[in-house]
């Protein structure tokens, strides 16, 4: 089944019994089709009577070396990955199924398939049926298209009642000399796996990879149910429930979506694992309905009543739009986490902690279900220039996690931790876990806790009041977390740097006070001088890489500073503000393109330099540049006047 050498997948199972044992295209260009019949030229099709009479009087071999015909004469390349061999042409009367075997004894070498191209014609009747095993298609209307099928398939014609039916029929050869393959080339269609097989895939699966999988169905129809699945998807679902691994069920893709997609229904199997916990995958199948303009009914049946599937997912299933779990373009991810949704999947979580419900979805154990909340929801990823946050609350799930109580699974959310949607509620939630199970067991999640500007900012507010807990962490952890920190406000959107800006300040500034432990830099400061102090300091714990150094080359935070700076001018001290203010003054000089973002911050520059020889700059940037508004104008002239 895994014709690549790679171990069993759900992904590779489903690719492979997704692929068709035969097709039909019509070409994408038109046009008029000319062909060389031995020394006739045929420009007009059908065929005449007479020119069938003369034809039909020779033997298809005589036509294998006598046909000139390009049955993609506009350039619509019919495949990159193979080539067409002329075999013969034939002419059909009665639907003889053997015209359709090549007439070479010896096809050319990586011959795979054969291709028919069938001329327009008179032909009624003669229905083609390709079969291979359970597969079986049947095509009417033929004129003007490609029928192609694996060499190894059997062909079977309906009797033509009236008129004649002419085609060319090619060798379909792969290109091997010219193409590097992934996957060995095939020679047939692929079986369907073992019950083995399938079991084998449910157990390794890999909790962070691939476990959905979409099917299309072999067999379309508007609304498919269980009980009229036939050949090929019949097939399938015999063998899904026959593994005894999966939860399956019928749905609709589009339900609930407003777009103009056509309507499509699926089927989607969830597995479940025997060996760690319950797994879940899909094996959907898309279906386009008949009349896409308009909505096909619901279909009666959703869940195979011969699985065991918990109500709860049920219930969910059919209150989930099919379109946010599978797509019928892509292949989706799914497990019983994304039918379930977040919210509902925290409130299941925690009525079982609380005790008001005992319901593990199959999972086993209360704990299972958590770990497949997190392969579920977590990391958390964000947007487009990291401007948005998650869309989840990740304090729903914390709390209930410390309310649950399972320290394990705590260390095990911290790793997969990657945003936090609600850093202050984080912060202190860790440190709550931190109280109740001791700092020592969490040391490396500390250390590379992929935190966030607001998060380190709200622990260095809680250790500005007091908290020592908050102090013992900003002191150990915070010089590990800056250089992060340093690299993400750079890469944040322009809308956001300047509020990032002004916690990474407030955060430096708590840093270069406390650049050691609390309790000692206070013991210190009692009983020698604070130079001495911060030399001490300076000493044990090299400083910290400057903020301004970042800011510097970031026209957005050097054009934002001013405005970050006035509020916090008395807390910064006079030799760090002078730097601030040195640095907005210089850019402002400057002859620098000021960012949209930043207009008007001129406004605090100015206020920040008022009664000293800078002022100057700034007010001649503000008048040239006119980056102050009249109100912002006002507001300085009103400040100006008053005694300083």
């Amino acid at each position: 089944m895994s014709e690549d050498g790679h171990e069993y997948s759900l992904y590779s199972i489903a690719r492979g019994v997704a692929l068709p044992h035969c097709c039909l295209r019509k070409p994408d260009a038109e046009s008029n089709i000319t062909a060389q019949l031995g020394g006739s030229t045929v420009a007009s099709w059908p065929l005449s009577t007479e020119t069938v009479a003369a034809l039909t009087t020779k033997t298809l071999a005589a036509y294998r070396r006598k046909i000139d015909f390009n049955p993609n004469p506009d350039g619509d390349e019919f495949s990159m990955t193979f080539s067409m061999t002329l075999a013969h042409f034939a002419i059909d009367l009665t639907g003889d199924a053997s015209t359709f075997k090549p007439a070479t004894k010896r096809p050319p070498r990586y011959t795979f398939a054969t291709v028919v191209y069938f001329f327009p014609s008179t032909c009624v009747g003669g229905a083609v049926t390709i079969s291979h095993g359970h597969r079986t298609t049947t095509f009417e209307a033929l004129d003007g298209r490609f029928l192609s099928f694996y060499k190894t398939c059997d062909v079977t014609v309906a009797p033509i009642t009236s008129g004649h039916r002419s085609f060319a029929v090619y060798h379909a050869v792969y290109d091997l000399a010219d193409f590097d393959y992934a996957v060995k080339p095939r020679y047939a269609p692929p079986p369907l796996p073992s019950l083995q097989e399938l079991q084998l895939a449910a157990r390794r699966f890999e909790p962070d990879g691939d476990n959905g999988v979409m099917i299309r169905l072999a067999t379309r129809s508007p609304t498919p149910i269980f009980g009229s699945l036939m050949g090929h998807d019949k097939a399938i679902l015999d063998l899904l429930l026959a593994a005894d691994v999966f939860d399956i069920a019928i749905a609709r893709a589009g339900e609930g979506d407003e777009s103009e997609s056509d309507d499509e229904s699926e089927i989607e199997s969830e597995i479940e694992s025997e060996v760690e916990s319950e797994v879940e995958s899909e094996v959907e199948s898309e279906v386009e309905s008949e009349r896409p303009d308009e909505c096909a009914p619901t279909p009666s049946e959703t869940f195979h009543p011969l699985c065991t599937t918990p109500a709860l997912v049920q219930d969910a299933y059919h209150q989930t739009p099919i379109n946010e779990l599978a797509d019928a373009d892509e292949i989706k991810r799914i497990i019983i986490m994304r039918i379930l949704g977040y919210d509902r999947t925290i409130g299941l979580l925690r009525a079982n902690v609380d005790g008001d419900v005992t319901e593990h979805l199959g999972y086993g154990s209360l704990q299972s279900i958590f770990k497949a909340a997190y392969r579920a929801f977590y990391p958390q990823r964000q947007s487009y220039y990291n401007a948005s946050k998650p869309p989840q609350a990740t304090h729903a799930m914390a709390s209930v996690l410390y309310d649950q109580g399972d320290v394990g699974l705590i260390e095990a959310f911290l790793d997969v931790h990657d945003h936090w949607a609600d850093d202050e509620n984080m912060a202190d939630w860790l440190l709550a876990v931190l109280r109740r199970f001791g700092p020592a067991r969490f040391q490396r999640q500390l250390q590379t806790v992929k935190d966030s500007s607001a998060f380190a900012a709200h622990v260095v507010h809680l250790a500005t009041a007091g908290d020592r807990l908050a102090q013992t962490i900003a002191c150990d952890c915070i010089p590990l977390w800056w250089p992060r920190l340093l690299r993400h406000l750079t890469r944040d959107s322009c809308f956001t740097k300047k509020e990032k800006l002004g916690k990474m300040l407030d955060v430096e500034t708590y840093m270069l006070e406390y650049s050691i432990d609390v309790t000692a830099m206070n013991y210190l400061r009692r009983h020698v001088p604070d130079t001495a102090v911060r030399t001490v300091a300076t000493y044990v714990t090299p400083p910290l890489v400057p903020l301004l150094d970042v800011v510097r080359v970031d026209k957005c935070l050097v054009g934002s500073l001013p405005a970050v700076v006035w509020p916090r001018r008395d807390a910064l001290g006079s030799v760090r503000l002078a730097a601030c203010i040195a640095l907005a003054v210089e850019h402002a000089s400057s002859s620098k393109e000021r960012p949209r973002c930043c207009k008007g911050h001129v406004l605090y520059l100015a206020l920040l330099t008022a009664g000293t020889p800078a002022f100057a700059i700034v007010d001649a940037d503000a008048v040239c540049g006119s980056s102050l508004t009249a109100m912002q104008t006002l507001v300085l002239e009103e400040y100006m006047r008053r005694p300083s």
